[in-house]
């Protein structure tokens, strides 16, 4: 216990970032920054406890960092990082899980569930002889989701199904007014 840690996470074309920690079933906000007006400062908006928490950004603040001084059995749990562009909407990266190990598993400050470890980067944190730290980045490495495929493929197929029946719909309006416009000449032509 007590090592330092980082936790990165994308902000390209983000103007607003905050990060959340998730245990015991409550959801806290532990920091949120913002871009200045020219895009090249990067401004903490709030800070849940300063001396324990930071978070720094690249030249291009393309990529912010929450780094954790001096990790406790209170900092486990899983770890969002929401970021803003211009809508009022938060985008969410994949969670991070960090959970101590060795801890048994009736032990509260434990994460148990292992079962999501493919939808979320994990960082193990062992206790014996000192602190190791280790971080393994899911099976998933393009940080799609599963659900976000099958929307992503649904919307998809509903596109070309729109496109198809478009283009059917527009294809007999023109072949109804083509008809009427011949009848007609056939009708002038007789006179």
């Amino acid at each position: 216990m007590g090592a330092n840690i980082s936790l990165n996470c994308s902000m390209t074309n983000r103007y607003v970032i905050a990060w959340y920690h998730l245990r015991a079933k409550r959801f806290n906000l532990l920091i949120s920054a913002e871009t200045g007006i020219t895009g090249r400062t990067f401004l903490t908006t709030y800070n849940q406890n300063s001396s324990h928490l930071k978070m720094t950004a690249d030249t291009w603040i393309t990529r912010a960092t929450l780094v954790i001084s001096g990790v406790t059995e209170s900092d486990v749990g899983l770890y969002f990082c929401g970021t803003k562009s211009d809508t009022t909407e938060m985008h969410f990266d994949k969670p991070i899980s960090l959970a101590i190990e060795g801890r048994h598993a009736e032990d509260p400050c434990t994460v148990t569930d292992f079962s999501l470890t493919s939808s979320y980067t994990f960082i193990k944190l062992s206790v014996k002889g000192g602190m190791e730290l280790q971080k393994e980045d899911a099976d998933n490495t393009d940080g799609v989701t599963t659900t976000e495929r099958a929307l992503m493929f649904g919307g998809v197929g509903l596109a070309v199904f729109v496109f198809f029946l478009a283009t059917v719909i527009a294809g007999g309006i023109i072949h109804y007014h083509g008809w009427q416009k011949g009848w007609a000449a056939a009708k002038n032509a007789h006179l």
